[in-house]
């Protein structure tokens, strides 16, 4: 199975598409990277907005990377590796967990480079 088809599964499983997020991504803003073994979408975001970050496009002034998905190996390093430029803070959340969306400070993260 490819790393597309298991993301794709994973997009079933909360209703949504995965094609219609990468296109939301690619058009609107947002980044999608796509390996073999990784994907991941993310976007350049305010963490001070009422809006939630998946809501967020084409910010002004962002101060946060929102990684809107990651699934496989190395997947979030390598968008800290590829990312255009560094912002004060990089953020995510468990959406199967239903946990809020929590930001890190971008330097501490990029010289851990999550494994």
């Amino acid at each position: 199975m490819t790393i597309l088809e298991k993301a794709s599964k994973f997009y079933e499983q909360i209703g949504e598409s995965l094609f219609a997020e990468i296109g939301r991504h690619a058009s609107l803003g947002g980044y999608v990277f796509i390996a073999p073994n990784s994907i991941l979408l993310g976007k350049a975001v305010s963490s001070k907005s009422d809006k939630h970050p998946g809501e967020q496009w084409n910010v002004k002034n962002p101060d946060a990377w929102f990684v809107t998905f990651a699934y496989g190996k190395g997947s979030v390093r390598d968008f800290i590796e590829k990312i255009p430029h560094p912002l004060p803070l990089v953020g995510w959340m468990r959406e199967l967990k239903s946990k809020p969306v929590k930001f890190y400070d971008f330097k501490k993260i990029n010289r851990r480079k999550i494994k």
